[in-house]
């Protein structure tokens, strides 16, 4: 819970405009991990659950999440997104594309 708190201030730091982040600031906080293109790309593919191109809070917090399990904890990019890890308000639209 303190992660998402944390992750939440740093979202809000990146200046959201309308809620969520432009194309290129997400990019660029990807890019800062330190992840090859591919790791990121894969990344980026399982966060931005909605297909939309725009990282919103929730979204944000999945792809720091995935990026730190790389990171810190040396797991794989899985090849969906666990069900533990798609937040509640994204679990119906997962449904819908069959990967809940």
């Amino acid at each position: 819970q303190d992660s998402v708190e944390r992750l939440r201030e740093s979202f809000e730091a990146l200046g959201p405009e309308g809620g969520f982040l432009s194309p290129q600031t997400a990019r660029d906080v990807l890019v800062k991990t330190g992840l090859g293109k591919d790791q990121l790309r894969r990344i980026w593919n399982l966060s931005d659950i909605d297909r939309d191109g725009f990282f919103d809070m929730e979204e944000y917090v999945v792809a720091m999440f995935l990026c730190d399990a790389v990171i810190q904890k040396g797991r794989p990019i899985p090849e969906s997104l666990p069900a533990t890890v798609v937040p509640p308000s994204k679990r119906a639209l997962m449904k819908e594309r069959g990967g809940l």
